[in-house]
């Protein structure tokens, strides 16, 4: 063999030999580490990769709104009492009252609860929360129509630390004085007051006086007593001095003023005379929804009588 032929094929041997290296190692990192990802295509669009983050969750309002508001119905903005509207939002600490013949309706938070509070009547919000919802009664009467969820309560505080807690229920809460009446039309309510706590059931009420233990269930009753005695005013300015009584829980209303009623239902009440008054129109209301009224005449000025003659004894035949 020429020497040019064996170069010629020692050169195709080595050649050949080093394709064999180099494809064995291309095997080699292929099989290690994997295809290398192709290039993007230039003006290609990136494909982005799914968001792995949950989804925000959207709490709803909890706040109490206003519904409706008949007559004068005020609110506080700051230390000064302004116009309640339809529509306003209440936070808590916000107060709202109520004046002669008004009513103010109340949405409890992202639920169809509706709280109505009655005339000559003021709240104090409390926490609304997912948990809870909380007001306290600072003077006369709320109608609670209380739709709750299972793990959510709706708490009314009254008087000394009197406390109301219903889950589902409708029912009415009246404060006046010293006197708390819970009355339940449906579901149920537990009344607690000075460490004991009754349950009142639909169709009864209950009765806390000056703070203590709360007096034990009763049906709610039919009708209303009313015992009114009127006696002769003893000046010119006054119509009417009125006592009278009344079962323990009821709201007594004077020419639309509300009586204090005392702890055994007894209250008292002067009437003064203004031009026009000839009557005096007294209210007797249970929260369960019971009534009775009656009116009264107003009353002469009482008069004092002739002056007694003074007893003059004379004996005859004596000299003085």
């Amino acid at each position: 063999m020429s020497p040019s032929r064996d170069s010629l094929g020692r050169a195709l041997v080595l050649g050949l030999s080093l394709v064999a290296l180099l494809a064995l190692g291309a095997w080699f990192v292929f099989e290690r580490f994997g295809a290398a990802p192709p290039r993007p295509v230039p003006g290609a669009a990136m494909a982005k990769p799914p968001d792995s983050r949950p989804a925000p969750v959207v709490v709803p309002d909890v706040r109490a709104k206003v519904a409706g508001v008949v007559g004068v119905v005020e609110r506080t903005l700051g230390e000064k009492w302004v116009e309640l509207r339809v529509g306003d939002a209440l936070e808590p600490d916000d107060s709202v009252r109520t004046g002669p013949g008004a009513r103010a309706d109340l949405r409890m938070g992202d639920e169809a609860s509706l709280l109505t509070l009655q005339e000559r009547s003021e709240v104090r919000m409390g926490e609304m929360s997912r948990t809870s919802h909380a007001l306290q009664l600072q003077r006369g009467r709320i109608d609670v129509d209380y739709h709750g969820q299972e793990n959510r309560v709706l708490r009314v505080q009254a008087e000394n630390g009197t406390v109301a807690e219903a889950r589902e229920a409708r029912f009415t809460m009246l404060r006046r004085g010293t006197v708390v009446t819970v009355t339940t039309r449906g579901g149920l309510v537990n009344l607690s007051s000075e460490g004991s706590t009754v349950a009142v059931g639909a169709g009864q009420r209950s009765v806390v006086i000056n703070g203590a233990k709360p007096l034990s269930p009763e049906p709610i009753p039919l009708e209303v007593l009313l015992k009114v005695a009127a006696k002769a005013s003893a000046s010119e300015t006054l119509c009417l001095s009125l006592l009278g009584k009344v079962p323990v829980g009821t709201e007594v209303l004077v020419e639309g003023e509300p009586a204090e009623v005392s702890g055994d239902g007894s209250f008292r009440a002067d009437v003064p005379r203004r031009e026009g008054r000839s009557q005096v129109r007294i209210l007797a209301r249970d929260p369960g929804g019971a009534s009775r009224e009656t009116l009264l005449s107003c009353r002469a000025p009482a008069r004092a009588g002739p002056p007694r003659p003074e007893s003059v004894k004379f004996r005859w035949g004596k000299v003085p």
